[in-house]
Parts: C-alpha cells; structure tokens; sequence
C-alpha cells in the first residue's frame, strides 16, 4: 500500500516539473508561483514518500529471530543477576571479617569465636537461641555474645557441641552499665513490659539523673563484663510502677529477635 502512494506521489511531481520546466521559457511569475505554493510542498510530500518506501523495503526480523534474541537477552541479563548476587555474598563476607578482626582488636583479653544461630527456643519468651558452639570449641558457662552492634547476651547453658543464649531481654541479665554521656549508671535486666517489643531496661537509677531520649548506654567500668560494650540507646524514661524510681528504656543496637550470627567472647587463658 505505501508502495503504490508513493509511486503515485512520484509521478504527480514529474508531471509537475514537465509543466514548470515548459512555463518557465515564457513567465517567470507564473514560475515563482508553482515553485512556491506547489513544488516546495510536494517536496516535503514526495520526501515523506520516499522516506516511506524505505521503511517498507527495509528487511524486517521473523519471529524466530525475535525469540531467538529474546532468549539471549534474557540469558545475559540472568548471567549479570547472578554476578551481582556473588558481588554482595562476597561483600557481606568481607564485611563481617573486617568487623571480627575489628573486635579482635577490642578485645585483646579475650579469644573470639563466630558463632551462627541454629535454633529459637519456642519456649523463651525472650528470644533466647542456640548457637553452633559448645565445649568443644571452647564455650564456657556466662560468655559474652556479641555483634559488632553491641550486646546480645551471655551462655547460659552449653554442651559438647552446642550452647544456648540467654538475651539481653530477659529478667535474668543483671548487668552494670552507664550512660556514656552523662556517667549515670543503673542495672540493664529485661522487663515483661518492653520486651515483646524488643526493647530492655536500664533500672536502679538515681532520682536525680542527667539521661536524656538518645543517649547511649554501654557497660559500665565496674562491670564483670569489658567496660564500654555497646548496648543501644535510651528510647525514653518512665517511673517504675512499683518502687517508683526511674527506669530508662533501651532500644538495642543489635535486632535481638532476628540476630543470626554472633561472637562468642572466651575468656583468653594466660
């Protein structure tokens, strides 16, 4: 169809410039006129025209050739997703030795040993798990777990091959820690209040105390645990609805619920 307009079109200005070529040995105006209100348009038509049978000659791809293409595309693109998920696997590794060999530097009195999570106790309201290390590696009763975040909990029971975390979320952690702003210090324990939120409390502070919302807490010096671990920071502060003595809510540095490897702090022997 756009063969035949465009031949059409072609012949229509042939005629037209035999017509010119013959009126221009007698009148120069009645040239002007045609070339500027007949040929210059039909320019611009036999262009488009030209333009148009082009495209129709072109060679166009069969469909066996766009699925043929479709399928490369679509190999290539899940070749480079799968460089990609690589490049992040590998990036997350690097990131979690950099920060192991960064506590190792911490904690010079203590062996580190990473640990992954295997296991969430159903039972423990708390959020306590069982971690992939026991005596055999070297697992003591009331080791330290931590993150490069901060605090996570302690060993609360072990044996040859595994042992079980006891949160930071729990009632039963008594921990000395302080504000590191303002020095004030208290007991950090979980409370049946917060914890489902994952949150935990820092208790037995003085009435007169400088805490304010965002300020960080982390162990205190007089503590059995190394001074200045990371434990999250204050989310507010309320009274204690039952000896009425301030109580500041800490929000965890770490995702206590969700943690899924962790750092066993061993006491180092000398």
């Amino acid at each position: 169809m756009k063969n035949g307009k465009g031949l059409k079109v072609l012949l229509v200005t042939l005629g037209i410039l035999i017509i010119l070529s013959l009126m221009t040995v007698g009148n120069g105006y009645i040239y002007n006129f045609v070339s500027g209100y007949i040929i210059t348009p039909m320019q611009f038509v036999l262009t488009g025209a030209v333009a148009d049978t082009g495209n129709a000659l072109s060679p166009q791809k069969s469909r066996a050739e766009l699925e043929k293409e479709n399928s490369r595309l679509t190999e290539e693109n899940t070749r480079l997703n799968d460089m990609l998920a690589d490049y992040y696997d590998m990036k997350e590794k690097y990131d979690s030795l950099s920060a192991f060999l960064d506590m190792k530097e911490d904690y010079k009195d203590y062996d580190l040993c990473s640990a992954n999570v295997i296991m969430r106790d159903v039972n423990d309201s708390f959020y306590g798990f069982t971690l992939d290390r026991g005596l055999h590696d070297g697992v003591s009763l009331n080791d330290i777990i931590i993150t490069e975040k901060g605090l996570v909990g302690y060993v609360s029971t072990v044996d040859f091959t595994s042992c079980k975390v006891t949160t930071i979320l729990s009632p039963d952690v008594k921990i000395s820690c302080k504000d590191g702003k303002s020095f004030d210090k208290g007991i950090l324990t979980g409370s049946l209040d917060v914890y489902d939120k994952g949150l935990t409390c820092l208790k037995n502070i003085k009435r007169e105390n400088n805490m304010i919302k965002g300020d960080i807490i982390v162990t205190a010096d007089d503590s059995i645990y190394p001074s200045k671990i990371k434990i999250g920071k204050v989310k507010y502060t309320i009274d204690d609805r039952f000896t009425g003595m301030p109580v500041a809510v800490i929000e965890p540095f770490e995702d206590i619920k969700n943690v899924s490897s962790v750092v066993v702090l061993r006491q180092a022997a000398h």
